[in-house]
Parts: structure tokens; sequence; C-alpha cells
């Protein structure tokens, strides 16, 4: 963890401590960066953006990631625009918990960006088949496929869901955010919408109430690394699935939404 407010450190320190993780503690980017460079075991990067000395928190975890390329990255921060938000939006691939924030708050989205990274790890790892030429997802999918929405803002995760949905034949179109999603669904039809639940701007839950809105018949399926079941719960037959999944679980979800 990397926060200069002594008070507000030894405060998380604390928290992240009743929530059983082991914690190492730094005050700046450039002490951080002698840690990581120990070769001690880290799993997560937990900093504040705003922070004192000559390495930004940025280039403190594009560094950390060389060096430790299994580390997940989550930024905190009270400011709307800084050095990781661009007009308005989180730059691909950023996790980032808006102070002030609850014990709750803090344990959801450290193990949301836990099974997030893992999930693109997973994905990374997994053989790539090229394909030689593009086709649309109508092309590519059998006739009366299950046509999925897929909305993630983890471009590796985007990609690789997208490729499990195809070869388990559904017809899948994946965007990054929630609007884009609405703006999709202006012009297509689907069967299953799968959207994460912790999306930049418009969040999955509010998507998926306001896709129901206008699409009643739309089946709605939420992916989230932590406690999401409550999302789920609050919209009558949406399901839940858990990062990091694999084919059999992704399979499993949407057909069980589909026959619904």
């Amino acid at each position: 963890m990397v926060e200069d407010d002594p008070v507000v450190q030894a405060t998380v320190v604390d928290m992240l401590n009743d929530l059983g993780y082991t914690v190492l503690r730094a005050s700046d980017g450039q002490s951080a960066l002698t840690l990581a460079r120990s070769g001690v075991s880290i799993d997560l990067l937990f900093t504040d953006v705003v922070m004192p000395g000559p390495v930004r928190a940025p280039d403190l975890a594009r560094q950390v990631q060389v060096m430790l390329p299994h580390a997940a990255v989550l930024f905190t921060s009270g400011y709307t625009e800084n050095a990781i938000v661009h007009g308005g939006r989180l730059d691909p691939g950023v996790s980032l918990l808006s102070k002030p924030y609850r014990r709750e708050d803090l344990a959801r989205k450290i193990r949301h960006t836990l099974n997030n990274r893992r999930q693109a790890l997973a994905a990374a790892a997994s053989p790539r088949v090229p394909v030689p030429a593009y086709r649309s997802p109508a092309e590519t999918a059998p006739a009366g496929a299950i046509r999925v929405l897929l909305v993630e803002d983890d471009p590796l995760i985007l990609m690789d869901t997208e490729d499990m949905l195809s070869a388990l034949g559904f017809q899948a179109v994946g965007v990054r955010d929630g609007r884009a999603a609405l703006r999709v669904l202006e012009r297509e039809g689907f069967d299953v919408l799968l959207t994460d639940i912790g999306l930049p701007g418009l969040s999955g839950p509010d998507l998926a109430r306001q896709a129901l809105a206008r699409w009643p018949g739309l089946r709605i399926v939420f992916a989230s690394g932590y406690g999401g079941q409550q999302a789920a719960a609050g919209l009558s037959g949406a399901l839940f699935l858990t990062k990091p999944y694999g084919m059999r679980d992704l399979e499993a979800a949407i057909q069980r939404a589909a026959a619904a």
C-alpha cells in the first residue's frame, strides 16, 4: 500500500489486515519501488494517485508490473480528474477506488481487481487461433445461435471472452462500456446481456435496468470478481457469474439465462 498521509495509511493498513491480507506499506513511489525490487512477493499494488516525490503513481504501476507481471494494480484518489482519468474516463484496464470509501468498498474492490487480473493472465496464457480474415458475428455463428452482448472494460478479458463465446457457438458482440452497449442494443437484437458490474461511467446494474426498461425480454448475466450477487438479486431473473471463469462456467450461465 502506497499512501503519504500517515493517518490514512495506518487506518487502511488496519482494514487490510482485518480482511486477511499481508500488507507492506510505503509513503511514496520511490519507497514502493525499493520494496518491489527487493524480491518480495506482491499480488496487488494499492496506491494513491497523487504522490510526493519524483515517481508518479502511473509510472510506479508500470514499473511494478514490468518487475512483477502477475501483480494487479488498484489506484485510489479523492479527485475526479487526475493522471489516470482522461476525458472523464479511466485508462483501459485501470481500476480506481474513489475516496472516501468504506471497509466493504475496499474489500469488494480488491477482490474484483485481483480476480480481473487472474482472468486477464489466464486469457494471455490461452493459445489463440489466428483468423485469416474478419467475419462478423452473424457470419461465424451457426443459424439460430444465442446472441450475446458482452460488456467488459478490460480489453484482454473482453477479447478472451468473445473468443470463448464464439467457440461455444454463441453469436457474440463485445463493447467496453455501458453507453456503447446501449447504442449497440438500439441497432441489433440480443438474447443475453453479459456485463461486468464495475464498469466506468454507467455501472453494470444501471445498464441492465435501462436495457430491461427498453427490451424486457433481454436476459441478464452479471460477471464480477467480488460480491455482486446482490446486484443480480435486485433484478428479476438475473444470473451471476464469478470471475475468473472458464468455458464450462460461461456456457452454463449463458444457456441457463437463455432458457429462462
